[in-house]
C-alpha cells in the first residue's frame, strides 16, 4: 500500500510512524515533511495547501490512502479534491471542516442542537463588541477570530482595555486579515480542559481514549494561551461514568448532526467545572 501524508509537523510525524509498522504499507510519502520525517517517509517539497499539485502527485505516485492532517488544506478542500481524483482519504471534506475553520458557524452548530457550549456573541463591528464586553462587565472574557489563526488566534482578557485591544486588533488592524474579520466574544469557562475523540465513517463511531493539553506555559499557567506545549493521554479528569455522560451528551449528539457530512474523525475538547461540561468550540 502507497500513503500519502499531507503535513510537516509533529502530529503528521507521529501519524507516519504508526502507519510505518503496518506491513501491508510499502511507500510512505510525506508533504512538504520536515527533516525528521524524512528519517521515515519521502518527504515532497509541495505546500500542503497547494491543492492541484498535490493532486497531481498522488495521481502520478497511484496512492492508495492519502491522509490529510492540517487545518488549512481540509477547510480548503483537499479532501473533496483528491477525492474526486479516485484518492481515497482520511480527513473531512470542505463541509465537514467547517466546524474547526469557522468558529461562528461551530457555537451556531452546538446551539442549535443543544451541544452545551460557553455563552457567546458575535462580531463584525468593533464599537458593537465592544458595547457587549462592557455591558456584560464579566471579566476574563475571551476574543476569538473566527477563522484560522494558527492557534493564536484566541486573547483571554483580564480587563476591559485589554478587550478594547484585541477588538481593535482583530477588527481595525486586520492582525489575523480575513480570519479575524469577524470575532467572537465568549463567556470564560474555568477547570481543566479534556480532549475526546472518536474515529467514524459516516455510519459507526468508535471513540478513542481522552486526553488533556498542556495549553499554557510557565508556572501559575502565566504563559500565552494556545501555545501546543504538548497533551498526555490518559487523563485524570475523567472516568467511566463521566465518559459516558460526555459519549451520550456531546458526542453522539455532534455525530448525529454531522452524519454523512464527511467526517473521518471527531474532536470534542471539553472544559470540565464543577457542573456539567460545556465545549468551547468545534473540532
Amino acid at each position: 500500500m502507497k500513503i500519502l501524508v499531507v503535513g510537516g509537523g509533529g502530529r503528521e510525524h507521529a501519524i507516519l510512524r504508526k502507519l510505518k509498522e503496518n506491513p501491508t504499507v510499502t511507500e510512505l510519502y510525506c508533504a512538504p515533511g520536515n527533516g525528521g520525517i524524512g528519517y521515515d517517509a519521502t518527504c515532497v517539497p509541495i505546500r500542503a495547501t497547494d491543492i492541484p499539485a498535490m493532486v497531481a502527485f498522488a495521481v502520478e505516485k497511484a496512492i492508495d490512502l492519502a491522509v490529510v492532517a492540517p487545518d488549512d488544506p481540509l477547510v480548503l478542500g483537499m479532501v473533496d479534491a483528491l477525492t474526486a481524483a479516485g484518492i481515497a482519504c482520511f480527513g473531512p471534506t470542505a463541509a465537514a471542516a467547517r466546524i474547526e475553520g469557522s468558529k461562528v458557524f461551530s457555537k451556531a452548530l452546538m446551539q442549535r442542537y443543544h451541544i452545551p457550549t460557553a455563552d457567546y456573541a458575535v462580531f463584525c463591528e468593533a464599537d458593537a463588541a465592544m458595547d457587549y464586553i462592557t455591558t456584560q462587565n464579566r471579566f476574563p472574557v475571551v476574543i476569538k477570530a473566527d477563522g484560522l489563526a494558527l492557534g493564536k488566534g484566541v486573547i483571554i482578557c483580564q480587563t476591559l482595555e485589554e478587550a478594547a485591544n484585541a477588538v481593535q486588533d482583530m477588527l481595525l488592524g486586520g492582525r489575523f486579515g480575513k480570519s479575524g474579520s469577524t470575532i467572537v466574544v465568549e463567556e470564560f469557562l474555568t477547570g481543566p480542559e479534556v480532549s475526546v475523540l472518536a474515529f467514524t465513517d459516516g455510519k459507526t463511531m468508535v471513540p478513542m481514549v481522552s486526553s488533556m493539553d498542556h495549553k499554557r506555559a510557565l508556572d501559575g499557567d502565566k504563559g500565552t494561551e494556545y501555545r501546543r506545549d504538548g497533551n498526555h493521554c490518559s487523563q485524570p479528569v475523567l472516568h467511566t461514568g463521566h465518559c459516558r455522560a460526555v459519549h451520550g451528551n456531546h458526542l453522539f449528539t455532534y455525530y448525529g448532526c454531522h452524519e454523512r457530512r464527511g467526517l473521518s474523525l471527531l474532536r470534542l475538547p471539553l472544559f470540565w467545572p464543577d457542573a456539567d461540561p460545556k465545549r468551547p468550540e468545534g473540532h
